[in-house]
C-alpha cells in the first residue's frame, strides 16, 4: 500500500486543521467529557444531514455495525482522556504526548492487520520518542497530564489501526458516522452517571458554541472522513507518522495566538527546535522508505 504525493499533502492538510484541535480544547469553557459529548453529537448529526444527499452503493451489516459502535467508543474515550490531559496540562504537553501513536501503532498494526513486523518502524518510533521527550523536557508538574495524553495516544493508536481493517470492507462514510454514533452514547452515558446529563448541559456561552461547531463540523466531521479515506492509500503507521506534525502546528498556532493577546503561555526551548527536527526527519525518512519500498 503506498500513496501519491497527493496523499501526502491531503494528509498534511487533515493534520494541520487537527492542530487547532488542543487550541479549541484549551479554549472551551467546558470540562473533558461536555467538550467530547458536543463535538461527536455535533459530527453524527452533520453526518445525518450529509447522509439525505450521499448515497453509498455499500451498507453495513448488523455485524459491522456493531463493530463499528465498538470502535467508536475508543474514539470518544481517545478524545477524552486528550482534552482532559490538555485541561491537566498545557497544550504542547497534551498534544506532543500524542507523538507516541506511532510507537503504539507500530506495535499493534502487524498483530491486528497480521503484517510483518519491521525494524524499521520502531526505530523511527523510537526516534519519534526521543523528539517528545526533548520538546517536553522534564516536567513533574505535569505528570497526570502526560500519563493522561499516553492513554490518549494509545488509543489513538487502537481505532487507527482498527480503521485501517475497517476501510477495507466498508464505507469511510458509514464507518465515520456509525463511529460518532459510538462515541455520542458513550460520552452520554459518562455524563448520566456524572449526573450532569441535565437542561443545564446546554448553558454554554456564544463564544463556546461557535468553538463547538469548527471542532465538530471543521475538525471532525471533515477531517475524520478524509483520514478514514485515505487509509486506502496508506498505512496506519505511515498516517501515525504524519501525525507527529500535529503537536508541531498545535504549538506555532497557540503560540500565535498567545502573542496576539499579549498572553504566551506556551514557550519554546531549544529542546523544542531539536525534538521538531528530529520528528521532521522521520516522518521524511518513513516517506521515502515507503515510496522506495512501493518503487520496487
Amino acid at each position: 500500500m503506498g500513496g501519491t504525493l497527493k496523499h501526502y499533502l491531503i494528509l498534511n492538510l487533515i493534520v494541520f486543521v487537527w492542530g487547532f484541535t488542543g487550541v479549541l480544547g484549551k479554549e472551551i469553557d467546558l470540562s473533558a467529557d461536555k467538550i467530547v459529548f458536543f463535538r461527536m453529537g455535533i459530527a453524527f448529526t452533520s453526518l445525518l444531514l450529509i447522509g439525505f444527499f450521499y448515497t453509498s452503493k455499500r451498507s453495513v451489516t448488523p455485524v459491522q455495525l456493531t463493530i463499528l459502535l465498538g470502535t467508536g467508543i475508543v474514539v470518544g474515550l481517545h478524545w477524552f482522556t486528550f482534552f482532559q490531559s490538555i485541561k491537566l496540562s498545557t497544550v504542547s504537553v497534551g498534544v506532543v504526548c500524542m507523538s507516541s501513536t506511532t510507537l503504539f501503532t507500530a506495535i499493534l498494526e502487524p498483530l491486528i492487520l497480521k503484517r510483518t513486523w519491521l525494524l524499521s518502524e520502531f526505530i523511527l518510533s523510537l526516534a519519534i520518542v526521543t523528539g517528545i521527550v526533548l520538546i517536553i523536557g522534564f516536567e513533574p508538574q505535569y505528570i497526570s497530564g502526560i500519563t493522561v495524553g499516553l492513554i490518549s495516544a494509545f488509543l489513538a493508536s487502537l481505532f487507527g489501526v482498527l480503521n485501517g481493517k475497517h476501510i477495507r470492507t466498508m464505507p469511510s462514510f458509514q464507518i465515520t458516522k456509525y463511529e460518532m454514533l459510538g462515541g455520542f452514547v458513550t460520552m452520554a452515558i459518562i455524563l448520566a452517571g456524572t449526573n450532569t446529563l441535565d437542561q443545564n448541559l446546554f448553558e454554554i456561552s456564544q463564544t463556546d458554541w461557535i468553538y463547538l461547531l469548527i471542532l465538530g463540523l471543521v475538525c471532525t466531521t471533515a477531517a475524520f472522513m478524509i483520514s478514514v479515506w485515505l487509509m486506502k492509500f496508506l498505512t496506519p503507521f505511515t498516517v501515525s507518522m504524519g501525525l507527529n506534525m500535529e503537536p508541531i502546528y498545535a504549538i506555532i498556532i497557540a503560540l500565535t495566538l498567545g502573542y496576539v493577546r499579549g498572553e504566551v503561555s506556551e514557550k519554546m526551548s531549544i529542546g523544542f527546535y531539536i525534538g521538531t527536527c528530529i520528528i521532521i526527519g522521520a516522518i521524511f525518512i518513513n516517506g521515502y522508505l515507503k515510496n522506495k519500498k512501493t518503487a520496487s
